[in-house]
């Protein structure tokens, strides 16, 4: 668990600066030496602005009540009352843990998986429309390794689904793809591995890399926890390159995040993640995609975390490649006083474009100096943005721990 900071009133600011509820205007960082003292260095030794309070009066961030969202949720996502897929008459195919075998490696009707499920190395493992893969024990997850793909399109009417025997959340693993794509926690080839298996690798230099194909499918009752720290997402996505295609994908009530990026330049669009009790949408480790049309729902019968948690490298938060999405058109549909919509830290860059959040707590939370910076820098930057019922628009927390 990171420290959490203080975060400074707003009315700390009175005096010091005027702000315009509208100050997209404002394009400059704020002058260190406001005062005509000493320059400000977020230490607290000075009478001058710690840069938190800097970076909120710079504007940088605002609710300018343009923004309009992903619009309605789409016809094909299931929303917090749906009681989750079941399987309907016998199992077709029923597959044990291990890596697929050749005459394994193409699913339809109903599948009964066991285990930890691999797609091997120069594989491709095919899931025909309307298949609906059931885990039958916690254990349960399918992989895809490095240089192995998915081709899993299913359609509107008949979508590929992911389900558990028992219909709770945290009943089962999850998908996960790992590629070859660039990511800045690796070793000396630029590999890392994941929290699941420490056999497996993820990560490289092949950016264009390609996982093979995801559209129209939902992963249900996801985020078995192995460990005290480590629990399965919904779709996790491991160093996957750009030549991968994610595209229609639900998360729905998982215990862990609905859909993880660690780093990779895969792109997405029409993403969704209801009732998940971790954080809907999260990347980190230098992830450059570009995603569009994103949905959160959190309900508010359950737990949840962070609509979006945003990070670059805790160790580093200046590793490179940066953390740089650019997102476009999102929805966050919270639950009024508790939800925090965003929360972007370690260093994290990006471009956020057309953001609604509805009910919540906080709208945009920076953490970290590096990220603020990001901020003051145009490098993370937040245009078209609504918030409607959300309590603090943006707020900044730097990295000041003797700070009053």
């Amino acid at each position: 668990m990171k420290k959490q900071f203080k975060t400074a009133a707003f009315i700390a600011l009175v005096g010091l600066f005027t702000i315009s509820c509208d100050s997209d205007d404002v394009t400059g960082p704020i002058d260190d030496n406001i005062n005509g003292d000493t320059p400000a260095d977020s230490t607290g030794t000075d009478d001058d602005a710690r840069l938190q309070d800097q970076a909120l009066a710079a504007g940088k961030i605002v609710s300018n009540g343009a923004g309009t969202g992903a619009g309605d949720l789409p016809s094909w996502a299931k929303g917090t009352d749906y009681a989750g897929t079941s399987v309907s008459g016998d199992f077709d195919l029923t597959i044990t843990a291990g890596d697929l075998a050749d005459n394994q490696l193409s699913w339809s009707g109903n599948v009964s998986i066991s285990g930890a499920v691999k797609v091997p190395a120069g594989k491709t493992l095919t899931i025909a429309e309307g298949t609906v893969i059931e885990a039958q024990a916690s254990d349960s997850y399918l992989m895809v390794l490095q240089d192995a793909k998915i081709d899993a399109q299913g359609t509107e009417e008949n979508m590929i689904v992911f389900t558990s025997k028992d219909k709770t959340p945290g009943a089962w693993g999850g998908l996960l793809l790992n590629g070859r794509a660039t990511i800045n926690n690796g070793d000396a080839n630029g590999e890392a591995s994941p929290e699941v298996d420490s056999n497996v690798t993820y990560g490289g230099t092949n950016d264009s890399d390609d996982s093979g194909i995801l559209t129209f499918v939902r992963v249900e009752f996801s985020g078995y926890k192995y460990g005290d720290e480590s629990e399965h997402n919904a779709f996790t996505f491991s160093g996957v390159g750009s030549g991968t295609e994610l595209s229609n994908l639900q998360a729905f009530k998982g215990t862990d995040d609905g859909l993880e990026w660690f780093g990779g330049t895969v792109s997405g669009e029409n993403l969704v993640s209801v009732g998940c009790e971790d954080d809907s949408f999260d990347w980190a480790h230098g992830y450059v995609g570009s995603l569009t049309n994103l949905w959160v729902i959190h309900d508010a019968s359950r737990s949840f975390d962070k609509g979006f948690e945003i990070d670059n490298n805790s160790k580093n938060n200046s590793a490179e490649p940066y953390t740089k999405a650019t997102v476009t058109n999102v929805t966050v549909e919270g639950v009024a006083g508790e939800t925090t919509a965003f929360r972007v830290r370690e260093g994290a860059k990006g471009n956020f474009i057309n953001v609604k959040v509805v009910n919540a707590k906080k709208g945009f939370d920076v953490h970290n100096d590096v990220t603020i910076n990001n901020v003051m820098n145009n490098e993370l930057t937040v245009s078209a943005y609504t918030a409607e019922s959300v309590d603090t628009e943006v707020a900044y927390v730097d990295d000041c721990e003797t700070c009053e």
